[in-house]
């Protein structure tokens, strides 16, 4: 049943109306932006110039429209991508973009900056099926616990169904603080496949793997003998012939063993290279160059590697107090076969810890918006261009007065897990193009990145 409203009250209603209109807030108003310097000005104009639309990296666009993406990656082995800015909602949407334009380029893998062993049970899924991909990122930490990072999951799964082996993506970590989970996988396969007195053997042999982390890889304690671990390494190598022999003997007998088999296995090489790189005692930059390679080896002659590293992780530069990034190994390695690119973002909200200077432990994660940036820092200049999300090829900048201001150096954004409004030098770095950083995306407006309830 209809209710009418009486004739009379209507002009009280526009009474009303109207005077509320006369009391509403007026709009806000935008205060122009402090005009930039010549040179600033002049590096803006080259960025108008030369960005390209973000948009271009959709798969489902013409092959033409991605071209200037595709030129910029051109025949690297190695693609690193740096998230100055985390805990975002666009950079995971950016990098799936990526991803799936790569895919028919001979990408076949992606590793984000999480530990190996524990990520393998997320590359067991994207290709097999097998596991719960929530839970595999709830262990690699909160950062990749959220549903865009599951996307990115979900996608490679969707992709790698009903592909051939060789033509799948798969998804991997490239750090190694520890291969507890790999020993754990080993040293629990039932003895109704591998029988008691070879179950006995693995966990024997793979001792020496815990033991020599513990002594931080030969660097303290007694087990810093060299003979401890040239042992150890025949020990790895063995334990990874042992499974292969053991897969191919029960293949006709244990079908349905194969599987957990094949993973073991896959295991058992990451606990010979944790022993291979580990036993060279190399500084953490070099030993994580090292796995970034091995998993991109591990991928074929033909397979190339996504790679996300956090903060500067995939930049060529040396931090305060000599802390040096793995790509600066990495690029020495793979001299142009290496390219890289930064990512951050002008305003917003992110999601990260809120910590005070001084604080020693942040809070828990919380919904936090963005400074604005830094008068002629990077951020700046970029937040003036046309176009909300943008990719700019660095490599070109010439000797001019927007070529000399764009390299640098200059402030760009670091947040990096933690943040607080009211410090911004703290989340700064200085950056310079294109000796850190091949080129950049960058994100105009973004939003927090939402995190799976557990």
């Amino acid at each position: 049943m209809s209710i009418r409203r009486p004739l009379a009250a209507l002009p009280v209603v526009a009474a009303l109306s109207i005077a509320a209109s006369c009391h509403s807030k007026p709009p806000a108003v935008v205060v122009a932006p402090p005009p930039l310097s010549d040179s600033a000005t002049a590096a803006l104009r080259w960025i108008d110039a030369h960005a390209i639309p973000i948009a271009i990296l959709d798969s489902a666009r013409p092959p033409g429209d991605r071209t200037p993406f595709l030129t910029f990656v051109g025949n690297s082995r190695v693609l690193g991508v740096s998230e100055l800015v985390e805990g975002t909602r666009e950079f995971p949407q950016i990098v799936q973009a990526m991803l799936a334009s790569l895919a028919d380029r001979g990408f076949r893998g992606i590793a984000v900056q999480a530990p190996m062993a524990e990520a393998m049970e997320l590359d067991r899924y994207v290709r097999t099926g097998v596991g719960n991909p929530s839970q595999g990122l709830r262990v690699l930490g909160p950062h990749w616990h959220t549903q865009d990072v599951l996307g990115i999951v979900e996608w490679i799964r969707a992709y790698n169904r009903n592909r051939a082996s060789t033509e799948q993506i798969h998804f991997s970590g490239f750090e190694l603080p520890s291969a507890g989970h790999a020993l754990r996988v080993l040293t629990t396969l039932s003895d109704s496949v591998a029988g008691r007195p070879l179950n006995l053997w693995l966990r024997q042999q793979l001792q020496c793997v815990s033991t020599g982390e513990s002594a931080a890889w030969g660097r303290e304690g007694p087990a810093a003998d060299s003979t401890f671990w040239n042992r150890c390494r025949g020990a790895t190598a063995a334990v990874v012939d042992s499974l292969v022999a053991l897969r191919a003997r029960v293949a006709s007998t244990l079908p349905n063993a194969l599987a957990n088999l094949t993973f073991a296995e896959q295991m058992a090489r990451l606990a010979q290279h944790d022993a291979d790189v580990g036993l060279r005692r190399l500084p953490r930059q070099q030993a994580v160059a090292e796995h970034i390679l091995w998993l991109a080896n591990g991928l074929g002659p033909d397979g190339n590697l996504l790679v996300w590293g956090r903060d500067v992780e995939s930049g060529r530069l040396t931090g305060e107090g000599g802390l040096v990034q793995s790509a600066v190994p990495l690029a020495s390695t793979l001299g142009d076969r290496y390219r890289n690119l930064a990512f951050t973002a002008g305003q917003g909200v992110v999601r990260a810890q809120p910590i005070n200077v001084g604080q020693r432990e942040p809070g828990g994660e919380t919904n936090m918006r963005l400074r604005p940036p830094r008068r002629e820092s990077y951020e700046d200049v970029l937040n003036r261009a046309a176009g909300e999300r943008l990719f700019v090829d660095m490599r070109g900048l010439g000797a001019d007065t927007a070529g000399a201001w764009l390299k640098g150096p200059h402030q760009a954004r670091l947040v990096s897990g933690i943040y607080s409004d009211n410090a911004l030098g703290v989340f700064e770095t200085s950056l310079q193009f294109p000796s850190y950083y091949d080129g950049v995306l960058f994100a105009k407006h973004v939003t927090a990145a939402i995190p799976l309830k557990h």
